[in-house]
């Protein structure tokens, strides 16, 4: 029995630890989960930029050379997930564009890689942040995006999240992107 409390114990520790530290991660911390995201061909050479400020910046932590951009796990983000992402810039003007709220206007087809990924989110509303009745709300695995400027190349495409194949996430909003789920 002792050894079951002092187990639990522990583990509340360890989930208390990640609390306090998941908004102070250290610079290399954050280039590091960034890279990660991607491929280690795409990564090692990306630039890597933390998630806006209040104000809207993001501060850049590592210049890059090859085009990509990679960014760390959201630090408002719930314990024990990670949305970090490395995308070029078709994909980088969709996120921006969600982010400014406004539609984007994407110039050719856009991509971007969530490896590590391990979220919850909506399946049909970009700004959820909770399950609903009708969000089909997901365990989101590690995938690919990819994001077409004709939004018909979507068509046939199932909209209902799996992990057997793509599927259309956002589907009726102007973010609409394939998710490619990878093992």
């Amino acid at each position: 029995m002792w050894r079951r409390v002092f187990s639990s114990l522990v583990v509340v520790a360890v989930i208390l630890g990640l609390a306090a530290t998941a908004g102070a991660q250290s610079k290399a911390t954050k280039i590091a989960t960034a890279m990660a995201a991607a491929p280690a061909s795409i990564g090692k050479n990306a630039t890597i930029k933390d998630w806006p400020d209040k104000s809207g910046n993001m501060a850049l932590l590592r210049e890059g050379s090859n085009g990509w951009t990679c960014l760390p796990s959201h630090p408002a983000t719930r314990i024990l997930t990670n949305d970090a992402m490395c995308m070029d810039a078709n994909f980088g003007d969709l996120i921006g564009a969600m982010m400014g709220n406004k539609p984007p206007a994407l110039k050719g087809v856009g991509y971007s890689y969530m490896l590590t990924a391990n979220d919850w989110e909506s399946n049909t509303d970009p700004m959820g942040q909770k399950e609903t009745p009708d969000n089909q709300w997901h365990h989101v695995h590690p995938h690919v995006m990819v994001a077409y400027p004709d939004k018909a190349m979507l068509a046939g495409i199932p909209t209902h999240p799996s992990l057997n194949g793509p599927y259309v996430m956002w589907a009726d909003t102007p973010y609409a992107h394939v998710m490619w789920p990878v093992k």
